[in-house]
């Protein structure tokens, strides 16, 4: 049976997705791959300017054991649709900052996977979902490249540092559906300034 703990560990410490088995994260596990992650969030967190951002593991663990299926899936693309659908569940965005940071802990690493899927088929269930997960989580969703902009208004709970974050992504990846009205465009504009970049046209979210 495969570890969820090892695979964390494999992705936290190196960046990546090492698969030795089938997903299969038992209540057992639960507890120790949730320390991994609240030890990974307390360095990952530090980096993250403003008031400091408390770990939410459910939203951790959520987004973990999601991706850890995708992956998964990614290799193992003869699974069947219904198998597929019954594993990868629909996404429930994040709310607070807490669960925005924390899922983010292991979301920054689906746009890799999102690649991937595309480019092995671009209208099967796993990228659609893949693209459904980024587009609710906006903070992950920044980083890759999908053209269509956030499922949401990207408010962040207002939170000053993931903002920011938020804007530098956009910076390093900039695609327009992901310049956004709202909470998130004067850091977006401070940051292209500062870069000299051209500002991109805001969108309404």
């Amino acid at each position: 049976m495969a570890s969820f703990a090892a695979f964390l560990r494999g992705l936290l410490d190196e960046g990546a997705a090492v698969l030795r088995g089938r997903p299969h994260a038992a209540v057992s596990e639960r507890p120790k791959a949730e320390t991994l992650l609240a030890e990974a969030f307390a360095d990952y967190s530090l980096d993250v300017a403003g008031p400091s951002i408390a770990f939410d593991a459910g939203a951790a663990l959520a987004a973990a054991e999601q991706l850890w299926f995708a992956c998964w899936f990614l290799l193992h693309r003869g699974e069947p649709p219904a198998e597929v659908e019954k594993c990868l569940r629909p996404c429930t965005p994040p709310v607070t900052a807490s669960q925005h940071l924390s899922a983010d802990l292991v979301l920054r690493f689906a746009a890799q996977v999102y690649r991937r899927a595309r480019r092995a088929d671009a209208t099967d269930m796993l990228t659609k979902w893949l693209e459904q997960l980024l587009r609710c989580h906006p903070l992950s969703g920044v980083l890759s490249d999908i053209e269509e902009g956030p499922l949401a208004p990207v408010r962040l709970e207002g939170h000053p540092g993931l903002l920011l974050l938020y804007a530098e992504r956009l910076a390093d990846n900039p695609r327009p559906a992901w310049a956004v009205e709202g909470a998130a465009s004067p850091y977006i504009e401070m940051v292209f300034s500062e870069r000299g970049l051209p500002l991109p046209t805001l969108q309404s979210s």
